[in-house]
């Protein structure tokens, strides 16, 4: 099996070795899903803080009684 870290880290010494084996690893696709992993990643985790930070403004809204 592969490691992910290993092959985002080296896709084209991966793609060597799988070659090898008689895969082809298209390196340019991945890499450019790989980046849209990332920035969709990053957005995720950026609507989560803000889900976050909304829900505990809400917490301390209904602990002062507020609506």
């Amino acid at each position: 099996m592969l490691d992910i870290r290993k092959l985002r880290d080296d896709p084209e010494e991966h793609a060597r070795l799988l070659q090898i084996k008689g895969f082809d690893f298209d390196v340019g696709t991945f890499v450019g899903l790989e980046g849209r992993r990332r920035v969709l990643q990053q957005e995720t985790e950026q609507l989560q803080a803000e889900r976050n930070a909304k829900s505990k403004s809400i917490g301390k809204a209904k602990a002062n009684g507020e609506d």
